[in-house]
């Protein structure tokens, strides 16, 4: 009845097949419930298929489109509108930029599948088995996705393009594959191209300095738009010429730094967006005993264990609703989510926020006796 690990989970893509993979997933269809009592007259085989079920639907758990996340797909889309028609020469990009787990690297690729999937919509003809462009059939490829590894040269950097477009021959100098590398874009029609984990570039040798080089002339000679990703890129070197330079980069000069940040819980609307983020991800729960709203009247907790993690939020509640169902609780409470530990980063965050709670708040002072 229920058909749980069918599918299996997805990786970062790495090449255009790979790309596409992620693009047509889909995430496992919301499980039919039945009425708590006939769960519990069902089966030992059908009960524990319900429950692989659920367990395998909480572990996709929704994707929630935060204010964040929409304001910078507007930037990127603006961007990549202005740049559509421009005359030939480099294209002004965007920096998403900000610290670890803030769903960086979700946001673009969510963009960049929105992109496609509305290309597809409108081109079909293009996608279905690739067109003829003079006399070459051309694999239509608007998207390009790379994520730089650590200590990547110029070199490494021309073959991941060429792996990622499936070019056959990779030998050779660093001219030739990116000379191939660029015909290629072109001829396949690439129109954005994400750059991620762009931190590990780094600047402040030389060697990094070189790879960003080799990365301004990809970018220069390819009429797409290019949006990169990193970890505290604005100190990186990335924006600045060198970690403790003055002066402005051509990278800088040429992209706009959009900032993602952990959501605030100070203000009354930093709680209000916290908490309809919570209420997003409450609303996909099918557990039998948790009652909407639970979650919500834990904003503040969920805010502390996570730090306002967007990921880390995600990690707990699908880790939670995974516990729920295998201990039988059927509900996601305070005392469940305090015996899930996730990222190492998010739980060093969460020991502070109570060390500095315990601080703020002292310890009562003895009453003196009165003399006798």
């Amino acid at each position: 009845m229920y058909n749980s690990f069918s599918h299996p989970g997805l990786a970062e893509p790495r090449t255009k097949e790979e790309w596409r993979i992620y693009l047509n997933n889909r995430p496992p269809e919301r499980p039919r419930m039945p009425s708590y009592d006939a769960y519990i007259k069902l089966s030992v085989d059908e009960r524990d298929d319900l429950n692989d079920a659920r367990a395998d639907y909480h572990s996709a758990l929704a994707i929630v489109r935060t204010p964040q996340m929409r304001r910078i797909h507007h930037l990127i889309e603006r961007r990549m509108r202005m740049n559509a028609r421009q005359t030939a020469g480099a294209r002004r990009g965007i920096i998403v930029d900000g610290p670890p787990t803030v769903g960086k690297s979700t946001l673009v690729k969510m963009y960049a599948a929105d992109y496609e999937h509305k290309l597809r919509r409108r081109f079909p003809e293009k996608f279905a088995d690739g067109y003829e462009l003079d006399g070459v059939f051309v694999d239509y490829t608007p998207v390009v996705y790379v994520s730089i590894p650590a200590q990547a040269t110029p070199k490494d950097l021309s073959i991941l393009f060429a792996d990622y477009l499936g070019l056959p021959d990779k030998s050779g100098t660093k001219q030739k594959i990116t000379k191939h590398v660029l015909a290629t874009m072109q001829a396949v029609g690439v129109e954005l191209v994400i750059i991620d984990d762009v931190h590990f570039l780094d600047l402040s040798l030389k060697e990094g300095r070189v790879v960003n080089d080799h990365l301004k002339y990809i970018s220069n000679h390819t009429a797409a738009t290019f949006v990169y990703t990193g970890v505290e890129l604005k100190k990186s070197g990335l924006i600045l010429e060198g970690q403790t330079s003055t002066r402005a980069s051509q990278t800088a000069g040429r992209n706009n730094l959009c900032e993602v940040k952990n959501f605030g819980f100070r203000t009354a609307e930093e709680k209000r967006e916290w908490a309809e983020v919570v209420v997003a991800l409450e609303n996909t729960l099918e557990l039998y005993r948790h009652k909407p709203g639970q979650l919500v009247k834990l904003s503040p907790y969920l805010h502390d264990r996570t730090g306002g993690s967007i990921c880390g939020l995600s990690d707990l509640l699908r880790e939670s609703a995974v516990e729920a169902v295998m201990s039988g609780e059927e509900a996601i409470t305070r005392r469940l989510m305090d015996t899930i530990e996730i990222s190492e980063y998010a739980e060093a965050a969460y020991r502070e926020v109570k060390r500095r709670q315990r601080t703020s708040s002292g310890t009562a002072r003895p009453a003196v006796a009165a003399a006798g």
